[in-house]
């Protein structure tokens, strides 16, 4: 990961793009929502708690908190100050909190009897209080500033607070509670800082509900300018602590050689940096010095990989700007709550194309059709990138992803960059592989993206369409090997891996919604209807991912069409669609199950033997269909049904002849084309269901060639 960000941190300083460094021990409030809120506590001069209110989730953005899991400051989480289990009460509060029935403060204080602080929240709000304030004011220096003075003021007074009951931090956040109540202001946010509705069923000491985040800030601020819970406080405060580091390790440390990018290496002694992403934190790299592989060579811990502490400040900077929410789709995607993927170039431009587009969508670009088309997507990316100034075109684009392991640890799974053309050509190909399939019946073509196939081969279907979901997903592909087969990457051994798990995979799928489709099968109901809807659409990107792993092994619709397996196909579904009109002519309803699709796993493993049984099966049917087709065609659309498919089967039936050779069993590249050509419509022709009155008029011959059987 350092290499590749050591990379990216070149190309923003050759762009000017200047980012800001966070101290290590200075991060994030966590995400503010409609749930978890966090709560500003105005801290007042003489010691009391003069106001509570909720702050907006652009403001928590920008606000930090110092210190480690044993406690920080001026930020920390508290838990709801007293705990309730009993229903009478627990009914009545949820009456209060809905706006039902006035708060009757009386009542409520009566209820404030189990203590919901134990000991150990006591012990962690005490350390944030005191410890961690106090450390945070040896750090920040003396300096005569008015920032200063208001973070000096704000912590003496977090320092005043005691654990006697009438001075502690609880009883004058309690008393600020109930003189809002009594004003009946914000009695939602004040009703969930009192109460936790407990689980009676649960030890106490196991059931104190969820972490508040709450913010302390000076009531009296304005004559110091701004208030801590400000940009402003907050970016001086991490100025203060970055100047406190490297006074502290210019001090202690000396030059003891060469880091691994050329710059002198003075030993911090310390962790490397961390970064928060989309949802995990990232080490930039971690070595534990437990392990005894790394006293093999005497290389322990960042020895082993040495970094200057400028190059991991730029580390550091440039994680932070790459992942930055404003560049999502752009320079980052996530892959799923685990994964990122990022993509940079080597050049930063002023019109950045959306690099992360073409290997994904987010959720939110999902659910908009318009938006979650690979298509779309690539032809946007290519137009913009192939637009750029000359200056501004890129020697090479950088792509990686990182994984998050389990709670300490994370790792860069894949990393390659290529060139602007070699990507720009990548798209194309990937679009072209992902046609390399004929028109179906069961929509739009569409292309998944490189994030979508290793699901598209991971999903195991059944025999009745649902996917045979345990407890633990199937993951024979993972999601980085889409881009690897995207890039040209992937050996062909391994394509053919692949094809052949999709194959074993989604069998049960392909042959579910052939014979539902054949069939002409009508939905229920809606929810019949959409679950259709959805199997379709999985069918039809599973068709394009069969297609490019055809096209990426050199086989092109245009040759395999008139191939042995995709005939066999296409056989199996003229099959279908006869059996079909038979039973809704003669018989009035259509069997679960048809002829074709009986016989598609047969025609998968051993396909003389299927065609020797379909042969058998369609007699009686094509007989029918050979008299049936004769009748008034102008009053009956049936009859020239029934000649279009005696047609086709005719048609077919002859080019299967001549394609049929010595293999008995088909291979992995057969079955692909036998399921391809298996859902694929029928060749459009001018004499199809609209054939002329005057065609296969009083000829019994048409289906009945020696080949048909």
């Amino acid at each position: 990961m350092l290499n590749e960000l050591y990379s990216l941190s070149a190309a923003l300083k050759n762009k000017g793009i200047s980012t800001r460094e966070w101290h290590r021990e200075y991060k994030p409030l966590p995400k503010v929502t409609a749930k978890a809120p966090c709560i500003r506590i105005w801290l007042a001069r003489d010691g009391s708690v003069r106001g509570i209110e909720s702050i907006s989730a652009e403001l928590a953005q920008l606000l930090r908190k110092y210190g480690n899991n044993q406690g920080t400051f001026p930020a920390f989480n508290i838990v709801p100050l007293y705990r309730i289990t009993e229903k009478e009460q627990l009914s009545e509060l949820e009456q209060i909190e809905k706006g039902s029935i006035p708060p009757d403060l009386d009542k409520i204080k009566s209820w404030c009897v189990n203590d919901n602080w134990k000991e150990s929240i006591v012990k962690k709000v005490d350390r944030s209080l005191h410890n961690i304030s106090q450390t945070l004011s040896d750090l920040i220096g003396n300096q005569e500033q008015p920032e200063r003075t208001l973070v000096s003021e704000l912590i003496r007074l977090a320092d005043g607070f005691t654990n006697e009951p009438n001075r502690s931090f609880k009883s004058a956040l309690e008393k600020c509670v109930f003189a809002k109540l009594q004003k009946q202001e914000d009695i939602g946010i004040l009703l969930a800082m009192l109460f936790h509705k407990g689980n009676p069923q649960k030890n106490h000491n196991a059931d104190t509900g969820v972490s508040i985040s709450v913010v302390l800030d000076l009531f009296e601020w304005q004559q110091y300018g701004y208030p801590v819970t400000s940009q402003h406080a907050t970016e001086w405060i991490n100025d203060r602590l970055l100047e406190s580091s490297l006074l502290t390790i210019s001090k202690q440390s000396e030059v003891v050689g060469i880091d691994a990018f050329g710059l002198p290496f003075v030993n911090p002694n310390e962790p490397m940096p961390s970064v928060k992403l989309n949802g995990f934190d990232v080490i930039l790299r971690s070595m534990f010095s437990g392990q005894p592989c790394q006293y093999r060579y005497e290389q322990i811990d960042d020895a082993s990989y040495p970094i200057a502490l400028e190059n991991r400040s730029f580390a550091k900077k440039s994680l932070e700007w790459v992942a930055g929410l404003e560049r999502e789709g752009i320079t980052w995607r996530k892959i799923d709550k685990n994964e990122i993927i990022f993509v940079y170039p080597s050049k930063l431009s002023e019109t950045s194309p959306r690099f992360a587009s073409i290997f994904g969508t987010s959720q939110a670009e999902s659910s908009a059709q318009s938006e979650a088309r690979f298509e779309n997507n690539a032809k946007d990316f290519i137009r913009t990138l192939k637009g750029l100034p000359t200056k501004e075109k890129s020697d090479f684009i950088q792509i990686f992803t990182i994984r998050k392991l389990d709670k300490a640890r994370s790792k860069v799974i894949f990393t390659r960059n290529c060139s602007p053309d070699q990507l720009i050509q990548a798209a194309e190909e990937w679009m072209a592989g992902c046609r390399n399939a004929p028109e179906t019946d069961l929509g739009e073509r569409k292309s998944p993206f490189p994030l979508q196939v290793a699901k598209i081969v991971n999903n195991v279907w059944k025999q009745n369409g649902e996917l045979a979901q345990g407890k633990t997903a199937v993951e024979r592909m993972k999601y980085y090997q889409g881009m690897e087969l995207l890039l040209d990457l992937m050996q062909e051994s391994m394509i053919g891996n692949y094809l052949h798990i999709v194959l074993t995979h989604s069998s049960g799928l392909v042959s579910y919604v052939g014979n539902w489709v054949h069939g002409g099968s009508k939905c229920k109901d809606k929810t019949e209807e959409r679950a259709l809807d959805k199997l379709k659409n999985e069918t039809v990107f599973l068709l394009s991912v069969l297609g490019l792993l055809l096209y990426k092994r050199g086989a092109r619709k245009e040759n395999y069409m008139e191939s042995m397996a995709y005939l066999v196909g296409q056989l199996l579904k003229i099959s279908d669609e006869l059996h079909t009109l038979y039973c809704n002519v003669v018989r009035g309803d259509v069997p679960p199950q048809l002829v074709g699709s009986a016989l598609f796993a047969t025609a998968g493993e051993t396909p003389y033997q299927a065609m020797a049984q379909l042969s058998l099966r369609m007699n009686p049917y094509i007989t029918w269909a050979k008299q049936y087709r004769f009748k008034d065609k102008t009053k009956n659309e049936g009859t020239r049904i029934a000649g279009w498919l005696l047609r086709l089967y005719e048609d077919v039936a002859n080019k299967l002849y001549p394609a049929m050779g010595d293999v008995t069993r088909f291979n992995d590249f057969d079955k692909a084309q036998l399921f391809i050509g298996y859902l694929a419509s029928f060749p459009k022709r001018e004499s199809s269901v609209t054939a002329s009155a005057d065609d296969n008029v009083n000829d019994n011959s048409i289906g009945g060639v020696k080949h048909e059987h």
